[in-house]
């Protein structure tokens, strides 16, 4: 029982670290670059080390899972920048509603017979639900007491959310893709599932802050990493172990999962960092909810 809980408080964790980072004066850059190294190191050991490595070289799904680690890095870096910017209640509804992409892609391949139409009512609010959040305005402005957002469009971040649910769905559909996948009925396997794009997404954040000539981390933005590394490590190796306490479906796991964070990410961020959800955006966690609730009523 107590995996449930846990796993929505990791996820919501990376949320609030994000909107706290930019006050507390730690450099996004280093603490996403960290957390891939703090989170691929817990995966490399918890999966046994070379081994497991080198099993993972030769697995089917390695050139896959390779590529998806690849967008890991500037993901999470504009997931950070839109917590930052939008709030916290926007990223969460990105990315959490993504989970409607798999579920499109996997009926088409497995046929649109067993979905029920609830499920697909479902589906359907989640777009517009992602697309009225993008339309959060600026918290930096809000914070300052500015009246309208005068950029245009193409000009503003309301482009993130948008790019971030198109991000999330793909890497969430690689991952629905293999997770059959004979290779991984070892556990060592799953973690190491894990650990290969963690551990690319290090890579790539160490290639950007040496192309950005970046200095040294601080001690802040080694915490500010080491504890968004945990915690990001932690969202995925105890929604491993919801599964395996199947006090749900295997298909209500994921919606139940994804409304507790988008409802306590959004309450969080309004009391702990006073942001304001604009009329869109108080529509966008409506249609969340209800596009959830129903992907649950009907699975």
């Amino acid at each position: 029982m107590w995996t449930y809980p846990t796993t929505i408080a990791c996820t919501v964790a990376i949320y609030w670290l994000f909107r706290g980072f930019e006050r507390w004066g730690v450099s996004t850059t280093w603490a996403i670059t960290l957390n891939y190294g703090v989170a691929a190191a817990l995966g490399w050991t918890m999966a046994g080390g070379m081994p497991s490595l080198e099993q993972s070289l030769n697995a089917p799904w390695m050139p896959a899972v390779g590529l998806m680690g690849l967008a890991f890095y500037p993901l999470f870096r504009l997931t950070a920048r839109c917590t930052q910017t939008l709030g916290v209640s926007v990223a969460s509804i990105a990315t959490k509603l993504s989970m409607a992409i798999p579920i499109v892609a996997f009926t088409l391949v497995d046929g649109l017979g067993s979905t029920h139409w609830g499920q697909w009512a479902g589906v359907a609010l989640a777009f517009p639900a992602v697309v009225l959040a993008s339309l959060q305005r600026d918290q930096h402005d809000s914070e300052a007491g500015s009246p309208t957002h005068t950029r245009p469009w193409w000009r503003s971040l309301h482009w993130m959310p948008l790019v971030m649910f198109a991000g999330s769905g793909a890497i969430d559909t690689v991952f629905g893709w293999f997770a059959q996948s004979e290779s991984l009925d070892d556990p060592a396997m799953k973690y190491a599932f894990a650990a290969v794009p963690f551990s690319l997404g290090a890579a790539v954040g160490l290639i950007d802050l040496f192309r950005q000539r970046a200095s040294r981390p601080r001690r802040k933005d080694l915490l500010g990493g080491g504890a968004l590394g945990m915690v990001n490590f932690g969202s995925l190796y105890f929604l491993l172990l919801a599964y395996d306490t199947h006090l749900l479906d295997r298909a209500m796991v994921v919606p139940t999962l994804n409304l507790s964070v988008i409802v306590l990410a959004t309450v969080g961020g309004m009391w702990l960092f006073r942001d304001r959800l604009d009329a869109s955006t108080q529509w966008g966690v409506a249609l969340a909810g209800a596009s959830i609730a129903l992907t649950m009523l009907f699975a």
